[in-house]
């Protein structure tokens, strides 16, 4: 199988990759529009040049602790299956080549968990990005 290049960043201590095919753009962080009644996960919406994209909160998603937006904070747009959405990451690594085959699958299924990779010293958790427009149902 060839080898992708995926995307990898930060979420606190864990190091995350996606398929660079799917990421449309990283940029800085500009604050979300907040959305009432959205899931915890959704931080709100932005205007990316005329379209209105849906922010999701990373560290939310994955079950990290919250925490304050700093000068690396990055927001990562993806193009998933049917739509565009928007990830805060704590901060963008790099880009590496991978083959699929080489990621390990999780011990416990999980929808958003491909696997994991292990780079040198660094144990890369891939993720599933058509996953993430998978949000649960919306606040009362």
């Amino acid at each position: 199988m060839n080898a992708q290049k995926w995307l990898t960043f930060r979420l606190d201590e864990t190091c995350y990759c996606l398929p660079v095919r799917q990421v449309r753009e990283v940029a800085h962080f500009q604050p979300p529009e907040p959305v009432p009644g959205a899931p915890a996960v959704v931080s709100g919406i932005i205007n990316q040049r005329g379209d209105v994209v849906t922010v999701l909160d990373g560290r939310a998603l994955l079950g990290q602790a919250a925490q304050e937006a700093t000068d690396d904070s990055r927001i990562m747009t993806l193009e998933l299956e049917h739509e565009v959405v928007g990830m805060v990451i704590d901060q963008v690594q790099e880009i590496i080549e991978l083959n699929e085959s080489d990621i390990e699958p999780p011990a416990q299924t999980q929808a958003l968990i491909l696997g994991t990779y292990q780079q040198g010293d660094e144990l890369l958790v891939a993720l599933n990005a058509d996953q993430l427009g998978k949000l649960p149902e919306a606040d009362g």
